[in-house]
Order: C-alpha cells, then structure tokens, then sequence
C-alpha cells in the first residue's frame, strides 16, 4: 500500500472519531436543551461518524492482516534456508 493511501485512511479515521464526539456531544446537548432538531442531528452525526470510522477500521484490519501474513511466510523461508 501506498504512503498516500495509507495518510488518507489515517485521516480518514482521525476526522471520523473526531465528527463521531462532537456529534455525540451535540446530541446530548441539545436533548438536556430541549431542542430537538439540534439532538437529532447531532445524533445523526455521531451514527455517521461511527459508520464511517468502523469502514476505515475494516480496511485497516484486512491490510495489517495481509501485511502479517506476508511477513510470516517470509519469516518461514528464511528458517528453510
């Protein structure tokens, strides 16, 4: 995987779990608030923010294992030599 590949899913995630508090954060104030639109939105937010984190996640987990895997049968042909 690319360097541009792999600051693009960092950021990715990063901008997720950041959207992800400050929607959670704004839904619950605007529900202590009474103000229902501003909780629905911000709650709206956070759902977005945690589908978006948990796709990056996905992703993440599927290259380190490729990576890992790749890595062990290296590892095994240098102890067969």
């Amino acid at each position: 995987m690319r360097f541009d590949e792999v600051a693009i899913e960092a950021a990715g995630i990063t901008i997720a779990n950041k959207s992800m508090g400050v929607g959670a954060a704004t839904g619950l104030l605007g529900f202590i608030a009474s103000v229902n639109w501003l909780g629905v939105i911000g709650a709206f937010v956070a759902i977005v923010g945690l589908a978006v984190n948990v796709y990056f996640q996905v992703r993440r987990d599927r290259r380190e294992s490729v990576e890992s895997n790749e890595r062990i049968a290296a590892l095994r042909d240098r102890c067969e030599l």
